[in-house]
């Protein structure tokens, strides 16, 4: 079949083209950019709640353990097994023995300094501990013992 067109309405024609192909390619994009950010959203939910439980748990015993260095004038007895009445919804472990949990608390306490560190999620943990003055310092870390909290806590704040 011949074309009967001139060569300047073909041109016109290839031109112009599809009007709206430009607008499909941006709104295509736009969309799965949405739909990407949406899941994302989705996907990490839980995680605000998981961080705030575990940094509570920290601040529980930390409390403890000042109100046992105002008693006692020394951290020493602010280990797992002296707080572990004074805190009794939270299991406390020894500065070698690592947190498991949100709930689970690993200590390592001596008479100038007190660490601790809570396992947010598995290999994700949050450190706290007071220097000989009370003032606390804060990190974060894969490793969930009060030993590692003592030696990576040197943030101002998580």
């Amino acid at each position: 079949m011949i074309d009967d067109r001139s060569d300047d309405e073909l041109v016109r024609d290839d031109v112009a083209g599809p009007r709206n192909r430009g607008f499909w390619l941006v709104a295509g994009t736009m969309a799965l950019a949405a739909i990407v950010v949406v899941v994302s959203i989705v996907a990490n939910l839980g995680i605000k709640d998981t961080i705030a439980h575990a940094q509570h748990s920290l601040l529980t015993v930390q409390a403890a353990a000042e109100w046992e260095r105002t008693q006692t004038g020394s951290f020493e007895t602010a280990d797992a097994a002296g707080l572990a009445v004074a805190v009794p919804d939270v299991t406390l472990v020894g500065a070698d023995t690592s947190s498991n949990g949100l709930d689970e608390v690993s200590i390592d306490a001596d008479a100038s300094s007190w660490a601790a560190a809570v396992e947010a999620r598995p290999g994700a943990c949050f450190y706290l501990r007071l220097d000989a003055n009370g003032r606390p310092t804060y990190g974060s870390g894969t490793v969930c013992t009060g030993r590692e909290a003592s030696r990576s806590a040197v943030d101002t704040d998580w």
